[in-house]
């Protein structure tokens, strides 16, 4: 038997759906649409959402584990429609274990400057302050 999962509060991931289910409803986003199911599935139970194994209102590290594995599957393998679901998927499970800090939000698309060429490849490159470079 696999051990309860460490999550955040249930009001941190109660408000946070609802903050998915704006974006979600206001542009439509299958990365909140995945990002929304993973966090109702850890709150309520029920099927998984993409391996549909059912579980009951606790959630075990090992059903997590699942369906990190299953996101990871469609993220990295062939080209999906179902990719932006899976990183919606990955990255809520991620946050609401604190693996990772922030709170899952799709990412913003690049602006028309930083497409292509070699402006596009400079905006993309994180720039540290200047005391980390010795």
């Amino acid at each position: 038997m696999s051990s309860p999962a460490r999550l955040r509060e249930p009001e941190v991931l109660a408000a946070q759906l609802s903050a998915l289910r704006t974006e979600g409803k206001r542009t439509g986003s299958t990365f909140c649409l995945g990002a929304m199911e993973a966090l109702r599935w850890l709150t309520e139970g029920g099927p998984g959402p993409l391996t549909g194994a059912l579980i009951g209102r606790s959630v075990t590290f090992r059903a997590i584990v699942r369906e990190l594995s299953a996101a990871e599957a469609v993220i990295y393998g062939h080209p999906s429609e179902q990719r932006r679901y899976a990183e919606g998927v990955e990255h809520a499970l991620m946050w609401a274990q604190f693996t990772t800090p922030a709170p899952p939000a799709p990412p913003t698309p690049p602006a028309p400057s930083e497409r292509g060429g070699r402006a596009g490849v400079a905006a993309h490159h994180t720039r540290l302050p200047r005391s980390t470079y010795g």
